[in-house]
């Protein structure tokens, strides 16, 4: 125990009443940086200390204090923080204000103010320290001595009651929160769910519950509450206050964000005559495509898998003969799960009549295919490790060589060939723009990679592929291309917080970038996308700060990013092997690649279509 008897100091903060025992609700925030920090994954600390920050506004004896307090107690478990209460929303303003006065804190971005409004905080010389294990609030006041008394009594283990020292600095106005006071189901949540959450939160859906009635919602309004703050759901994991729009973005506008949290602390008051969720109507079919196509053309029927009730399941490898008597081009294709909860992925691979080349040939074959003086260095090197019975490096081959296009090496070689959707969480269908196409050619098979996790109970899985072709005897005049990021070799040591590494994808003609997605899996944290352009320059393009092995989302720019030849995507990422991470099978193993969720990977998938479409690669 951390506790022993604290003697309140016998100060009222504002106009609110405060009492031993007081807690704060879990949350999450993007700091001035871009860095995810969710309060939950600080439970191995004592304690966090927060204090707010406004440019121009900040107190700076309060900053200059907690400084000095940093400075005695971070390394004891005590993390310290600032937090913008909604005052500026420009990070860059935030950040450049932060190092013209040399802060090198975390400043958590409340642009919503329901974190700091939650949190109490009333001034701006106010610090707040709470318990990020219990979430109970152990000091509010000055960043001083009777806060450092406090800080004392929490590392020397005893109990502490809440101690309140009042302030006096320059009030937090919550204008943009108090804007929302009167709010009314049918005019401003259910609009909010009914966008944002019923697609999946329905009968038959994906999500373990429906908010398909103003009761549902209302009963479930706590787990509202508590995924908005922590930023959980929806599950669009993307930063969008920085980078390029996505067009599938999936995260709440601030001002919905504000509108339900308020809604749900007033009551979660759901009288009106009408109830809009209940009036919700969803087509009578399992192909999401089906609102714009109609039904697919082609149904591939996947052999029903039995999937045990506990343990491992062996990935498998199923080859489907699609039937095809003559060639068609491809529009689109998705995957309809059979049982969503124990389908992993699907991994899909179209394997042409004369069947699929051989790996090494391929992989040889890209070496070839750059400049001689190059490629000759690099076949010696393979060459000379294989004569001495050894692997080569080929993490560093690549590394050295980001031209080395990867997506050959996984069948990715004929630039009018078709693809098929693949499967995860979130990603179930492919559909080109209007115009663009890859053909199947008769004969074609598919190679289906299936991995399924166990759920508690035994479950048969009939999953379906639905594919849908242009009229016969259209021929679209585009093709799609795109590339893969690949570490071959990954060691991610124990305990590790916050391992760091990076890929880089080469684009080798002047092409539109569509899509970029990051895979990993349960230790994965986090993955930036930057342009790297030929002239030296570089602007990031797309920022994925909390990211999760449960959702597999390709992300799609609202307007395709058109770059020059030679322009190098890098992905830079981290895994989270340490105990904070709840979904870390064993944090105390060095973790390698491999297939397995329990192992790792760090990949990078891209999809662009080249400017030039007289047939090259």
């Amino acid at each position: 125990m951390k506790k022993t008897i604290l003697t309140a100091l016998c100060a009222v903060l504002g106009s609110s009443p405060l009492y031993a025992g007081e807690r704060v609700g879990d949350f999450a925030l993007i700091d001035h940086n871009g860095t995810f920090h969710h309060m939950a994954w600080y439970d191995d600390q004592e304690a966090i200390v927060l204090l707010p920050q406004a440019n121009g506004e900040t107190d700076t004896e309060a900053l200059a204090a907690l400084q000095e307090l940093r400075s005695r107690y971070e390394f004891q478990g005590v993390a310290f923080m600032l937090i913008n209460p909604g005052l500026d929303a420009s990070r860059d303003a935030v950040r450049a204000e932060a190092d013209q006065a040399n802060i090198d804190l975390p400043i958590l971005m409340d642009e919503t103010q329901l974190v700091a409004s939650m949190l109490g905080l009333t001034r701006l010389d106010e610090a707040i320290a709470y318990d990020p294990a219990t979430f109970e609030v152990l000091y509010r006041g000055e960043a001083g001595p009777a806060l450092a008394q406090v800080l004392d009594r929490v590392l020397n283990g005893e109990s502490v009651d809440l101690t309140v020292a009042a302030t006096d600095g320059a009030a937090i106005s919550y204008s943009s929160l108090q804007s929302h006071g009167e709010l009314s189901y049918d005019r401003d949540i259910a609009p909010i769910i009914a966008e944002n959450c019923a697609e999946c939160h329905r009968q038959g859906g994906i999500a373990p519950f429906a908010m398909d009635s103003k009761l549902a919602v209302q009963g479930w309004s706590p787990m509202i509450r508590e995924v908005v703050l922590t930023r959980r759901m929806p599950p669009g994991q993307i930063d969008n206050k920085v980078g390029y729009k996505m067009r599938n973005e999936m995260n709440l506008a601030d001002e919905d964000m504000q509108k339900l949290v308020s809604w749900i602390d007033a009551g979660a008051n759901t009288e009106s005559e009408s109830d809009p969720l209940a009036q919700l109507e969803w087509p009578d079919t399992k192909w999401t495509l089906a609102e714009m196509l109609g039904e697919p053309d082609l149904v591939i029927e996947i052999p029903a898998q039995s999937i045990p009730a506990t343990g491992v399941v062996d990935y498998m490898n199923i080859p489907i003969d699609l039937g095809l008597t003559e060639d068609r081009w491809v529009r689109g294709s998705e995957v309809a799960p059979g049982a969503p909860e124990v389908l992993h992925h699907i991994i899909t691979t179209v394997i042409p009549p004369e069947g699929r080349s051989n790996g090494f040939d391929l992989f040889i074959e890209a070496i070839n295919s750059l400049p001689e003086e190059r490629a000759v260095a690099i076949r010696t090197e393979i060459f000379a490790a294989m004569a001495a019975g050894e692997q080569p490096d080929i993490d560093a081959i690549f590394a050295a060589n980001p031209d080395i296009d990867v997506s050959s090496l996984l069948g990715g070689g004929d630039p009018d060939q078709g693809s098929v959707a693949g499967y995860a969480p979130g990603n179930s269908f492919s559909l080109n723009p209007e115009g663009v196409g890859g053909l199947l050619k008769a004969g074609s098979t598919l190679n289906l990679q299936m991995h399924y996790t166990t759920s508690g109970r035994e479950t048969v899985d009939a999953t379906e592929i639905g594919v849908y072709f242009y009229d016969e005897g259209y021929v679209p005049n585009e093709r799609m291309s795109g590339g893969v990021g690949n570490a071959f070799t990954i060691d991610i040591p124990a305990q590790a917080k916050d391992h760091e590494m990076q890929l880089v994808t080469y684009v080798p003609e002047e092409a539109e970038i569509y899509s970029l997605m990051p895979h990993m899996h349960f230790r994965g944290k986090r993955m930036a996308f930057t342009a790297r352009y030929p002239d030296g320059s570089e602007e990031l393009i797309l920022s994925v700060p909390a990211y999760s092995f449960n959702w597999q989302l390709a992300h799609e720019l609202e307007t395709p990013l058109r770059v020059p030849a030679g322009t190098q995507i890098v992905a830079t990422g981290a895994f989270d092997n340490s105990s904070q991470n709840e979904f870390n099978p064993d944090p105390n193993i060095e973790v390698h690649w491999g297939e397995q969720s329990w192992e790792e990977m760090f990949m990078g998938f891209y999809s662009w279509k080249n400017v030039d479409q007289s047939g090259s690669e």
